[in-house]
């Protein structure tokens, strides 16, 4: 039986942000385009997905974060709310790597994935995921590269196999993917979105199985400070 709680799943990772309230099933959602706004539009954001609920803060059991990689200024603001709120609230803080969050929101993907994050400064974050019986696990590490790496990236074959590719991109950098054909599948931008559901979920398993958070749980994972063109780099974290 699964214990009961209530999860706030918190994400700044992008320009894209979200947060989430969980306890089984999602109980309310909301994401937006936050641009650099994080620090201004979050706390807001969350007390408003409360109110929705009739919920006061002090109704949270379990704190979600996405860790990144993704922007530098958005990950701290969104990871120092949800170290601010677990402290406050005496819960644990589960700490989720982003790429892995856009991984699992194709569950029914039958391809290898290539989830994608846009870094900033023309970088991307990428990473390939499996699917495992019922979840993703990534199967090589995380890399930053530029735009030309991450076509090159994106055309290499998987024994034979399609590779599905799920992001956050442009129409530019989504026409680029797609023109390399029937080697690669480009979600569409509504299966592309990063939801902060599936952070929560993600979490929230974590948390049902009794696993416990480890103390970089709250620290960001960040790519290195530059990539060189069409180079791999691999991130740190």
């Amino acid at each position: 039986m699964d214990k009961p709680g209530l999860l706030l799943a918190i994400d700044t990772s992008t320009t894209q942000a979200g947060v989430a309230v969980y306890d089984g099933q999602v109980r309310a959602e909301l994401l937006w385009t936050a641009g650099r706004n994080h620090a201004r539009q979050l706390m807001p954001a969350v007390r408003c997905l409360l109110d929705q609920l009739g919920c006061a803060p002090s109704g949270v059991t379990v704190v979600a974060a996405a860790r990144g990689p993704g922007s530098f200024t958005g990950l701290r603001v969104g990871l120092a709310a949800a170290r601010g709120l677990a402290f406050a609230l005496g819960s644990p803080l589960y700490g989720i790597g982003s790429l892995d969050v856009q991984a699992a929101g194709l569950p029914a993907c039958r391809w290898p994935v290539r989830a994608v994050l846009d870094a900033g400064r023309g970088r991307f974050a990428t990473a390939v995921y499996r699917r495992d019986d019922e979840s993703w696990t990534r199967a090589e590490e995380v890399v930053g590269v530029d735009l030309g790496g991450l076509l090159r990236l994106a055309d290499e074959r998987f024994e034979g196999e399609r590779c599905a590719i799920s992001g956050e991109f442009g129409d530019e950098v989504r026409g680029r993917l797609a023109d390399l054909g029937e080697r690669v599948w480009v979600a569409p931008p509504s299966a592309s979105v990063r939801r902060p559901a599936v952070l929560a979920e993600l979490a929230w398993r974590a948390w049902q199985r009794g696993v416990t958070p480890g103390a970089d749980d709250g620290e960001p994972i960040y790519l290195p400070s530059s990539v060189l063109p069409h180079a791999v780099r691999r991130a740190e974290g």
